[in-house]
């Protein structure tokens, strides 16, 4: 068992966390919504990085006017611009803003792509051991019947009173029912595996999973990139509150033409164009506005050393569920050897004529048992890996 914890430490030392996992595992439908939902946050963003050009604006009027004799008609014709070109860093704090923003998005998508990628694959192993827990309740109930069948036998011959035997027939029938939940609990994680996977869930292989170690996991940690994302965020968006209250240069330019008819036809048109600089001169919630914005800064500052210590308190919990389940499949291995031997005696009894049919078949079905949990360890050990994987930036 020694030697096994040594193997596992240097693993949790020095091996990557693999990226074995198949999008593919997703059904089309749910890998194109994710598709979706990232082009649109790009077209998003790209919107908010360039929302601070403002339209040039054009209209048309057609007017009749029936107040004079012959009627007047005039014809009106706009083209208008108001564009800030300065607005004490506020431009480009807008643009980093949109920046920070695609990022932000950018881990928020990736953390929910993972997430519905996880969930795929922890019902595909609550899948495969409930697979192995189902074979080894049949097992336990093959022990279960031949026992009843002993107990009868000692029963009928006065060897044991009837006590014996109604434990022997209730603890078959505990198991009985035993099985038919965990049947109904399959039916219950295949329909969720069919809701996020078209495949087959026993045609599909099994991630590849090993442990980071500490740094490697808070270094690619998604949770903490969009942590961090939402610092810039709101860092930039404190910038550009300030800079609405401080100075703004614009360049306005605006061009007219007209058409009057009239008894005659007059046309007239002319531009305008020039610089206009504006400030607020007073705002009675400008101190809160700044103020508001500073605290949700401090606060995203906050949210990112709590996630951190989150995190690594996730990581330590993990590693030390590992250990537990690597002492488990030492257990299960050393029972093995245990049943494997007492098997191979009992098969010697038997062909002596001391020990019956019925012995073999129990420490036969005690072996395949024991065998069997050492296959759910393991997967108990992959399903805590993949709740680490499921904030791991494999990109």
């Amino acid at each position: 068992m020694k030697m096994l914890l040594k193997i596992f430490l240097s693993i949790a030392v020095s091996a990557v966390f693999l990226n074995a996992a198949q999008y593919d595992i997703l059904s089309k439908t749910k890998r194109g919504i994710i598709e979706n939902e990232k082009k649109q946050n790009k077209k998003n963003s790209d919107i908010l990085k360039f929302d601070w050009i403002n339209p040039i604006t054009g209209s048309y009027s057609h007017t009749i006017s029936t107040q004079t004799s012959p009627s007047q008609t005039i014809d009106n014709l706009s083209i208008s611009l108001n564009q800030p070109i300065f607005r004490s860093g506020g431009i480009y704090y807008a643009i980093k803003y949109a920046n920070a923003n695609r990022e932000f998005l950018k881990f928020a998508t990736s953390l929910s792509e993972k997430s519905l990628l996880t969930n795929a694959y922890t019902i595909l192993l609550n899948l495969k051991n409930l697979d192995l827990s189902i074979e080894k309740q049949k097992l336990l109930i093959k022990n279960a019947a031949i026992n009843i069948t002993v107990k009868k036998e000692q029963y009928l011959k006065g060897l044991i009173d009837s006590s014996f035997l109604d434990n022997a027939i209730l603890n078959k029938n505990s198991l009985d029912i035993g099985l038919l939940n965990m049947q109904s609990s399959k039916v219950d994680l295949e329909k969720q595996f069919k809701v996020i996977s078209s495949l087959n869930y026993k045609t599909i292989k099994l991630p590849h999973l090993k442990l980071i170690n500490l740094s490697k996991f808070l270094k690619s940690n998604l949770v903490l990139k969009d942590s961090m994302a939402n610092i810039k965020q709101t860092n930039y968006l404190k910038k550009m509150t300030i800079s609405k209250y401080l100075p703004t240069v614009s360049l306005f330019a605006n061009y007219n033409s007209s058409r009057i008819s009239y008894i005659g036809t007059v046309r007239d048109s002319y531009k305008q164009y020039g610089v206009n600089i504006s400030m607020p001169l007073f705002d009675i919630n400008r101190g809160k506005n700044i103020q508001l914005q500073k605290l949700k800064y401090l606060k995203s500052k906050l949210e990112m050393i709590d996630k951190k210590h989150q995190e690594k308190e996730l990581y330590k919990s993990i590693v030390e569920k590992i250990k537990i389940y690597y002492k488990k499949i030492a257990l299960a291995k050393k029972q093995e050897r245990l049943y494997a031997s007492l098997l191979s005696s009992t098969k010697d009894l038997y062909k002596a004529g001391e020990k019956t049919v019925y012995d073999v078949d129990t420490m036969q079905n005690s072996l395949r048992s024991t065998k069997i949990e050492k296959y759910i360890y393991k997967n108990d050990i992959d399903l805590l890996l993949l709740s680490l994987y499921a904030h791991i930036d494999d990109k």
